[in-house]
């Protein structure tokens, strides 16, 4: 009598996180970069200074955003349903907006 183990299916949270990441940080970075420079930074080294913090910043909200986005699809949406995944995506770009300016006070 052979007994075969049974293994329950492991979820793979980080399941295409490279690929989420990608594009999460490149529309955060672009998000960011569109953005006016404050009136005190308006000077030619300060301006270029700014525009780097903003496109940092940007690219690590995408990366935080690209990381709710993956629990969310691996979580509850295995089967890659379209409509799900634009819902996850612009729910957690919105989330991460709502979060900013609470803690900041001021979107981007």
């Amino acid at each position: 009598m052979t007994t075969e183990p049974t293994h329950k299916a492991t979820r793979n949270w980080f399941r295409d996180l490279d690929v989420y990441a990608g594009w999460f940080m490149f529309w955060g970075t672009l998000a960011s970069l569109v953005q006016p420079v404050a009136a005190n930074h308006r000077q030619v080294h300060a301006f270029w200074t700014a525009k780097a913090h903003q496109a940092l910043f940007g690219a690590g909200f995408g990366i935080v955003c690209a990381l709710i986005f993956t629990f969310l699809q691996n979580g509850f949406n295995r089967p890659r349903t379209k409509s799900i995944s634009w819902i996850f995506a612009i729910g957690s770009w919105a989330i991460m907006s709502m979060l900013v300016f609470l803690t900041t006070g001021h979107f981007g």
